[in-house]
């Protein structure tokens, strides 16, 4: 039969961990990238971000579709230059875009 080690003080000390990071010091999500993507003027196709991101093409639809679901208006495009694909963009709200007019035309 085996003896048990004993254990003393510094052995039953709880050891310090390193504490968890903040989520400011946390790299930027990967839903976040894409929420910024697909706010570019000329929008991203899936080939891009699948790239930027590191996914599959049916990951980044998919991703799309739960930005859909959780209320974001995601739009399609077909290229202007005729390629194949899609143009995925989420428009800027109309209080985000640059005002046109004056603060009169907006009150009515």
């Amino acid at each position: 039969m085996t003896k048990k080690p004993s254990t003393n003080p510094e052995t039953t000390k709880a050891t310090k961990l390193p504490a968890k990071t903040t989520p400011s010091a946390r790299a930027e999500s990967k839903k976040t990238r894409l929420i910024k993507m697909l706010h570019k003027d000329d929008g991203s196709t899936i080939t891009t971000i699948s790239a930027a991101l590191g996914w599959q093409p049916h990951t980044t639809r998919a991703a799309i579709t739960g930005l859909r679901k959780t209320g974001h208006k995601v739009e399609t495009a077909k290229p202007a230059d005729g390629s194949s694909g899609l143009i995925y963009r989420i428009p800027l709200k109309p209080d985000a875009r640059a005002k046109t007019g004056n603060d009169a035309e907006a009150r009515q």
